[in-house]
């Protein structure tokens, strides 16, 4: 069985002595990201859907878990994501999917790529903004200085 390195975003933060228990409980060893909302997980499996598959069955009932995905692309070159939803939510994105005559996971793929763009052209949007506010009061040689010593230090 391959080993598959999965991230699991939680909904909170989690301290060491529940990472333990959680660690204990599932048998599977986690590794905490610094502020505590994130953990990557090792998981022993055929692929990486089995994978997410034993990590819910281990750990939903112990962490709270928000969302998985894999840290490294797969040939495809793209991240697997495994998303909680209820019902209700689950049937909508069918029905969706089924309008615009592609797969569920076609309607998410579409939907989280267009979400991800669009918070690009706000963080450039917003960038843009700040940065002529910097040119109202310095000029665009003390900008530039500015952000030269900042990348350097």
């Amino acid at each position: 069985m391959t080993l598959h390195a999965i991230e699991n975003a939680l909904t909170r933060s989690v301290e060491a002595v529940e990472l333990r228990a959680a660690q204990q409980e599932s048998a599977l060893p986690l590794a905490a990201v610094g502020d505590g909302k994130r953990l990557v997980v090792l998981v022993p499996a055929k692929n990486e859907r089995r994978a997410m598959r034993k990590i819910w069955k281990r750990l939903e009932d112990v962490l709270p878990i928000d969302v998985l995905c894999t840290l490294f692309p797969g040939p495809d070159g793209k991240y697997l994501m495994s998303i909680p939803m209820s019902e209700e939510i689950h049937d909508r994105i069918r029905s969706h999917a089924a309008a615009e005559q592609k797969t569920p996971e076609e309607y998410l793929q579409q939907a989280i790529a267009q979400a991800l763009a669009r918070d690009r052209s706000t963080r450039q949007a917003q960038l843009e903004c700040r940065l002529n506010e910097l040119l109202n009061t310095y000029s665009a040689e003390e900008v530039a200085g500015a952000a030269a010593r900042q990348i350097t230090t």
